[in-house]
């Protein structure tokens, strides 16, 4: 009978050793956390077709690139590509891909996969079509390497390699077989999403939230994320999201907080807010199409030189950001390596603005509002975005000045989607004047939503055309000097600051706030905070704490994987484990009877 209590004991006791130690995380009790994302809406996973929101967040996390930029934007990390060569004359590059890539069909990822998705880049209709547009050729060369061919560039492995994510062609080409045919690609929103990165798209309702889970079968066993859910929650407006986040029902919020919010958020002691440098700048946008629909004095250097001249930068950013913001003067904000620091606001001078308006001949109406030497009068529309109450009064600010200089702007509320539909349908609508936010990244190509070319390609929001521009502009893309590069950016940024396409009005710091007791890992150090649109590191290292315990409400219904279990501490121990050791004790106690 000992040797059976005994024999018993010990198999019970090995059972439980082999689940000691077990931690309840994501790989095996499903731990989910939750963004909230408040602002513009997510559109589309189709990340050629003009993506906006979380859009590109998204798709860092789904999708993979050849390569990644690290902490400080250096496109220097591997992902597809475990390794690659950059020939001296800067005109071509070699790439080796990793053998053990696979998409979440389970085909091999291969280089024609990395062809095809260059190709459909270099659509018409693709976003990305300005960073490849210096391609000319890209090969195969077998199935794990790929060499391309470019005009000669300092900017290939920044714009091009670190950017253009790679996508199944074995998927893609059911809907856009012919990758340059605008209409196709246009047409297709890449849903349901087949995937090759460290999550995966698992759930999606639109306006309410996207779910992705971990692939626990990603290539770089490194980067398998530490949480099995992540779920961006779509917020109206920030107010609503803070509350979410104050009540516990997500982990954090995103991609910026007020400074009143970030005030009353530092009261919560499980709550960290980040205040960091930013890529985000709030300008006014200034339809100058020669050929659009709004208001034709807009049209006028001068008009838009007194508008300039009619908003008290400094004041403003401070009533609308206080410390979190610093007033702008160009489209690359301050600390960017292209940044321009001869560029200052311009001065805020009500005199001198009306000035150039009575020189300009725009006579005072009996109403107050200046008219046109033809009788057109200075009344426009200022739409703001609503979705950020701080704008709409900004927006109101702005437009008490300029009623001091005999400019009328109303100032109208729309959400993202339909300022979009007013703004880019080719300039077919009537607009004068927006308030909304651009997201700059770390290179000076942004600068090409100002060239000719992206009034064709509908990327354009302003209209803006210069000859000299564009000249500058094409050869900042392809020559090999650096020096020669950052000397043709400031001259870019020195025309928008003359030519006024763009009222700049502040950038501003990242602000975002998190959940530091529930999760860690979050990745701080790159510019725009840990949930930027180019901070690829968070999702992947967020790891859930051991020891909190959290209110939070998932908007999806989560399944634990131990449902047949006991949890005790950090152990997770199967019903079985239990009964097997109740057995041994009730033998225990039946042989002490006997005896």
């Amino acid at each position: 009978m000992h040797r059976k209590i005994f024999t018993t004991f010990i198999l019970c006791v090995f059972v439980l050793i082999s689940f000691k130690g077990v931690n309840v995380n994501a790989q095996n009790v499903g731990s989910t956390f939750i963004l909230g994302y408040a602002g513009t809406s997510f559109n589309t996973f189709n990340q050629f077709n003009n993506p906006l929101g979380p859009s590109p967040m998204i798709a860092l996390a789904i999708y993979d690139t050849l390569i990644h930029y690290d902490s400080n934007y250096d496109p220097v990390v591997p992902d597809l590509a475990y390794k690659w060569y950059v020939y001296p004359n800067n005109s071509a590059a070699v790439f080796y891909l990793v053998k053990n890539a696979t998409w979440s069909d389970g085909y091999p990822v291969t280089a024609q996969d990395v062809v095809y998705s260059f190709e459909v880049a270099n659509n018409s209709a693709s976003t990305y079509e300005p960073n490849v547009a210096g391609i000319t050729s890209v090969q195969a060369i077998g199935n794990y390497t790929v060499v391309f061919h470019y005009k000669p560039t300092l900017l290939f492995l920044a714009e091009a390699a670190a950017v253009i994510p790679i996508v199944p062609k074995h998927v893609w080409e059911k809907y856009v077989p012919n990758p340059s045919n605008a209409t196709q690609l246009t047409n297709y929103q890449d849903y349901p999403v087949v995937s090759s990165g460290p999550f995966e798209v698992t759930n999606y309702v639109q306006g309410q939230y996207i779910e992705l889970t971990a692939n626990t079968h990603y290539f770089y066993k490194s980067r398998i994320p530490h949480v099995q859910h992540i779920i961006i929650q779509f917020f109206k407006d920030a107010n609503s999201m803070v509350a979410a986040l104050e009540a516990g029902q997500i982990d954090a919020a995103a991609p910026y907080i007020t400074p009143v919010q970030a005030e009353a958020l530092k009261s919560y002691p499980d709550i960290t807010v980040f205040n960091g440098p930013g890529l985000q700048i709030w300008y006014i946008g200034i339809n100058v199409n020669p050929n659009g629909h709004g208001n034709p004095t807009l049209r006028d250097l001068r008009v838009r030189e007194a508008l300039a001249h009619a908003i008290n930068y400094t004041e403003l950013t401070q009533l609308i950001w206080g410390n979190f913001a610093t007033p702008a003067a160009g489209l690359i904000p301050k600390g960017w390596k292209y940044y321009d620091p001869n560029l200052k606001p311009y001065t805020f001078n009500l005199t001198l603005a009306n000035q150039i308006l009575n020189e300009a001949g725009y006579k005072m109406g009996a109403n107050g509002v200046r008219v046109s030497p033809n009788g057109t009068p200075l009344s426009y529309t200022l739409y703001v975005v609503s979705y950020a109450p701080e704008e709409i009064r900004a927006a109101q600010l702005i437009a008490n000045w300029w009623n001091q200089i005999g400019v009328q702007a109303k100032v109208e509320a729309v959400d993202t989607g339909t300022l979009a539909s007013i703004i880019w349908p080719n300039f077919t609508q009537d607009f004068d004047l927006w308030d909304w936010i651009y997201t700059s990244p770390a290179l000076p190509t942004l600068l090409q939503v100002m060239t000719t070319q992206a009034i064709q390609t509908e990327a354009s929001d302003s209209g803006f055309s210069n000859s000299t521009y564009d000249e500058i502009y094409n050869q900042m893309v392809t020559t090999t000097n650096q020096t020669q590069l950052t000397e043709d950016a400031y001259k870019l940024q020195e025309i928008l600051y003359q030519q006024i396409p763009y009222i700049d009005l502040y950038y501003v710091d990242a602000v975002q706030a998190y959940n530091s007791a529930a999760f860690k890992g979050y990745v701080t150090n790159m510019t725009g905070g840990p949930f930027s649109d180019n901070n690829w590191i968070t999702f992947v290292t967020l790891t859930p704490t051991q020891s909190y315990s959290s209110t939070q409400t998932s908007p999806t219904t989560q399944t634990a994987n131990v449902s047949s279990s006991f949890i005790i501490g950090d152990l997770v121990i199967p019903v079985a484990v239990v009964i097997a050791i109740l057995l041994t004790i009730l033998l225990v106690r039946k042989y002490r009877v006997k005896t």
